[in-house]
């Protein structure tokens, strides 16, 4: 063809060319969404804002070198800082971070913890700049995020704006340390114990008018006077005796020397209660202290206790060996047997002794044990729940790891033993070592299984060529491509997407007819979902052209790309042809061989005109 125009210079066989018009354009978006850590139903201090930040590709050119530049303040405008973030996450063309194509659109994470002085403002604002460079420019497309609400009467380049509130909120932590005066190794009469009360402000609203009132008692419930004190030792953020400012804490000290008759009960045990004015109000805001010890199983105000005269003491280790299922991985299937040894490090018999057991997986899900913890024994012969001193009793358990506790990467456990020592009811306990100390951890660490989940899939497309009746691949002639995808893992894989390309012998980029599309999955999974060990099918078509045919062949490759759990595009794979007889055995492309049916024919005649008359040539 010619384009009609011979006043370029060219009257024949140009090229018909309609020029583009770059017209780059991006739009950003960043939405909020709060984590309420402390369960008040209040954007307070504590709580976590997630944000999510997309960016989108609106003009019609891939944009590249996108950057994001967040700003963070408080309603009073003060700045603030990101916990993370802001993190590329993914987009939706599969482009890598910075890059955008036409209509793609690339999602961040960010978040922020509030803290108290933001809280107090009113709200946390944010919003965020994205640079990007067009084709041969630098810098030159930007948008301000716009909070994705246009009900607001906003409808672009608007703050993402989170309500905040701060209650006036106290938190009392009284500890104890003891001195052993007498240097007989035990706690009893004439040792020292010095209590450290940290009055914390945690509603981010100035308190005054702090009071503290200790109670001390015996095991016994005997009321006990302190030797001396609560006394101030140290205020932080300008807090004094008198005020507790917003994040401010107050330290104070007591001691008590124990007695002897406290010292013939079980316990001393101590509590403090807090009261304070937030402005306006009077003595509107209490706490009762915690000691400081969460591993009890007792989160918030329980008292500070400091056991008495004997020594009870216990240790328990739990080591764990899997037994492979055969496939060479620890995964789903495969057991893992555990040994929990428990020994009595004490100077006491203990009794009531009883095992409980945490077992979790890598998210920090509840799992169920498949069978135990139960006794096996003891080295001293003693029977199930009791401990001589020095002795050791064996507990054993085991665990089959399931698909979905693979997928989380591990599998976390910690046994608990708790047992009684004479006069008292359940007043020893430890939580399990995993007898390792080489990973810098020698006490109550969790005994780890790292799982290794097995996660792949398999691409295959095969081609049949339906022959228009010349008996030769070539033009009219249509190609069926049939493309299987195999969860070949142990997981189940989400997300599943198909790429194919497909191209001449000369490399020269093709368009199918149709497709690929889903035509059905042998578990019944709908299009995107595999279960482990599934099969999903695809076709796809392709109609010869002559100048196609004239190359010799046409060549095609899928890419496939799945998430396994907890994972994003993580599990990839490339088709293979089907023929492994053609010495490549994976991820070759499926060709299809054509034939061209041009030709030429030339003749070629001749006569002699007799110039010298002589009759001869």
């Amino acid at each position: 063809s010619d384009d009609g125009d011979d006043s370029d210079g060219n009257t024949e066989d140009d090229v018909t060319v309609v020029g583009i018009s770059p017209n780059p354009g991006i739009e950003a978006t960043k939405t909020a969404v709060v984590i309420d850590s402390n369960s008040n139903s209040s954007n307070d201090q504590g709580d976590i804002i997630v944000y999510t930040i997309t960016t989108e590709n609106t003009g019609n050119v891939t944009l590249t070198g996108i950057s994001l530049t967040d700003t963070l303040t408080d309603n009073a405008g003060n700045v603030l800082s990101l916990s993370s973030g802001p993190t590329f996450t993914s987009a939706s063309s599969a482009s890598s971070e910075g890059i955008l194509r036409v209509g793609e659109t690339a999602t961040y994470t960010a978040s922020y913890t509030i803290e108290a002085d933001a809280a107090a403002t009113g709200s946390i604002k944010n919003r965020v700049l994205v640079t990007s460079s067009s084709p041969g420019n630098t810098d030159d497309v930007i948008d301000i995020s716009d909070n994705g609400d246009d009900n607001d009467g906003n409808t672009l380049n608007d703050h993402t704006v989170v309500l905040a509130t701060a209650e006036p909120k106290l938190e009392a932590t009284k500890t104890a340390t003891v001195t052993d005066n007498n240097g007989d190794g035990n706690i009893g009469a004439g040792d020292s114990i010095v209590y450290t009360i940290t009055v914390e402000n945690t509603g981010g609203i100035t308190l005054s008018n702090i009071t503290l009132n200790d109670v001390l008692t015996d095991g016994n419930g005997g009321n006990l006077s302190l030797t001396s004190g609560p006394t101030l030792t140290n205020a932080t953020a300008g807090s004094s005796v008198a005020t507790l400012q917003a994040t401010g804490v107050l330290t104070y000290t007591a001691t008590y020397t124990i007695s002897n008759v406290a010292a013939n009960t079980p316990s001393i045990n101590n509590r403090v209660t807090v009261t304070a004015s937030s402005p306006g109000q009077s003595n509107n805001v209490t706490d009762v202290s915690d000691d400081g010890d969460d591993s009890d199983g007792n989160t918030q105000d329980d008292p500070t206790v400091v056991s008495i005269d004997a020594v009870p003491l216990l240790e328990v280790t739990k080591t764990a060996s899997v037994t492979d299922d055969g496939d060479g991985i620890t995964g789903s299937g495969d057991v893992i047997n555990y040994v929990i040894t428990i020994e009595n490090k004490g100077n006491v018999t203990l009794s009531s002794l009883t095992v409980t057991d945490s077992l979790t997986d890598g998210n920090g899900g509840s799992l169920v044990m498949g069978n135990g913890p139960y006794f096996s024994g003891s080295d001293q012969g003693s029977g199930l729940g009791t401990l001589l001193p020095g002795e050791v009793s064996t507990y054993r358990a085991y665990y089959i790891i399931t698909d979905a506790s693979a997928a989380s990467g591990q599998i976390s456990n910690i046994a608990t033993a708790t047992a009684s020592s004479p006069g008292n009811s359940n007043d020893v306990f430890d939580q399990s070592d995993d007898g390792d100390d080489s990973d810098g951890n020698t006490v109550d660490d969790p005994t780890v299984v790292d799982i290794v989940p097995n996660t792949s899939m398999e691409i295959t497309k095969t081609a049949i060529v339906i022959d228009n009746g010349d008996g030769v691949n070539g033009a009219s002639d249509k190609v069926v491509y049939t493309i299987t995808v195999n969860n070949t893992g142990d997981t189940s894989l989400t997300g599943v997407t198909i790429s194919d390309t497909l191209t001449d012998a000369n490399g020269t980029v093709l368009s199918l007819d149709a497709g690929p599309t889903f035509t059905s999955a042998s578990s019944g999974s709908s299009q995107g979902s595999l279960a482990s060990g599934e099969i999903a099918t695809y076709t796809a078509t392709y109609t010869i052209i002559q100048n196609v045919a004239n190359t010799g062949s046409i060549s095609n490759i899928v890419t496939g790309t799945a998430s396994s759990p907890g994972q994003s595009n993580n599990v990839t794979d490339t088709s293979d042809d089907g023929d492994d007889s053609d010495g490549n055995t994976v991820d070759d492309p499926t060709v299809v061989n054509t034939q061209s049916s041009g030709g030429v024919e030339v003749t070629k005649t001749a006569s002699v005109v007799d110039i010298n008359g002589n009759g001869n040539n």
